[in-house]
């Protein structure tokens, strides 16, 4: 590959993933260029539920997956909602899913995410100090609530990797919880407080300052829609968009619109979206002090600038059909559920796409069909508390160099 500051490279996609992969690339000595079809940090790391939480490798993935499906499926009030008329398009990645869902597969996948996960902030602080984005975040750790001690122990494989790999990570019973958050409802028995999980007071906001620092230092920033990426006989890789440019190396970041560029240039994987959803309450984003998520209702709630932010829900409908009002009306039921005290109707009310692998890893590699191309994208429930690792590994691929953590268990060819 040419030598850092002879190397021009596209980022595709701007999300926190892809910001921080220009950004490190740039500190790395390449001449970078960030393309995205809209403004930076407006796709899902603008919705998400604002955790940045070393602790959060513990997959969707689970044993007891299997054996509740139809019951998720079909319940009213649960956190999975499937688009039937998708569902067949899906049929081969669900497949692969459940496959995953096996105690030692569980168990794998945690460990390679912890590996990703707790080297995070190591590289994220100094990228949110230098542009001035740390402003935008807050400590205080993270509360992750059990409503009742069966529910506790049947999440035994979880807790049990929490335990064993997470290094902050306190049990607390519900007087705990009642000091440290009085406003929730007394219907939680335990939970596990992870003293060290920071959060962001405007994900979107985070991924702009970046990017304007991106831009200060001498990057470049496009807004446009790549339409394809081609391989020229002398080796240049040419993206074409409302215009064709060349450049000597591509990443590929762009979530999970990133299937869309898959064909010639870049083998597929078997990417598909979960559609993520939020609400937010506006004004009342000081009624809890921390992120507050409830194991049993598959759902977070984080003290935002914006006000309280309300997110979860995965919902399988892919990139195109309209949100699903079920799935706004399930995150407002539950968080005036879990917090009597909110009292005015939802001030905004978003919902976005997860990109996600059926291993719940992200895939992190150069392309094996044209390695000039290193793809990063998958990252699932964890982009915004993995991103800035994966930029500093991105800009290690680029260069030749080694990587700061092994990234086999991200490979694209793994499957």
């Amino acid at each position: 590959m040419p030598a850092p500051g002879k190397t021009k490279i596209a980022v595709i996609g701007a999300g926190i993933v892809g910001i921080s992969s220009a950004l490190y690339l740039q500190r790395a000595g390449f001449e970078v260029t960030l393309i995205d079809r809209n403004e930076p940090g407006s796709g899902a790391s603008f919705g998400n539920a604002g955790a940045l939480a070393p602790h959060a490798f513990v997959p969707v993935n689970s044993p007891s997956i299997p054996r509740r499906l139809l019951k998720l499926m079909f319940a009213g009030g649960s956190p999975l909602s499937i688009n039937w008329a998708y569902a067949p398009r899906m049929l081969q990645w669900l497949m692969s899913f459940l496959r995953h869902c096996t105690q030692d597969e569980v168990v794998r996948i945690s460990h390679a995410l912890h590996s990703l996960l707790s080297r995070n902030l190591e590289f994220a602080l100094p990228l949110f100090k230098d542009s001035g984005a740390d402003r935008l975040i807050r400590g205080g750790g993270y509360l992750h609530l059990y409503e009742s001690d069966a529910d506790y122990r049947a999440l035994g494989t979880e807790i049990g990797l929490y335990k064993e790999l997470a290094g902050d990570v306190e049990e607390i019973d519900a007087v705990e919880i009642r000091r440290l958050e009085p406003n929730l409802a007394p219907v939680f028995s335990k939970a596990l407080y992870f003293t060290s999980a920071l959060h962001y007071l405007s994900p979107a906001e985070v991924c702009a300052t970046m990017a304007r620092h991106f831009c200060a230092q001498g990057g470049t920033l496009l807004r446009d829609e790549v339409t394809g990426i081609d391989k020229r006989p002398d080796g240049k890789l040419l993206v074409s968009g409302t215009e064709a440019r060349v450049f000597d190396q591509v990443v590929l970041s762009a979530g999970a619109h990133s299937r869309r560029l898959f064909g010639k240039a870049i083998a597929h994987v078997p990417l598909e979206t979960e559609r993520g959803y939020h609400v937010v309450f506006g004004k009342q984003g000081d009624i809890i002090s921390r992120t507050c998520s409830s194991a049993t209702a598959g759902f977070a709630m984080t003290p935002m600038t914006e006000g309280l932010r309300c997110a979860g829900m995965v919902e399988l409908a892919g990139l195109d059909k309209p949100p699903n009002p079920a799935c706004h009306a399930y995150l407002e039921r539950t968080a005036r559920r879990l917090l009597p005290d909110l009292t005015a109707s939802p001030s905004s009310k978003w919902m976005g796409f997860r990109p996600s692998m059926p291993d719940a890893l992200p895939v992190i590699g150069r392309s094996s069909r044209t390695p000039e191309i290193i793809l990063a994208f998958g990252h699932q429930h964890v982009g915004m508390s993995s991103g800035c690792v994966t930029g500093r590994i991105v800009a290690a691929v680029a260069a030749g160099e080694s990587s700061p953590i092994d990234i086999k268990p991200f490979s694209p060819d793994r499957f």
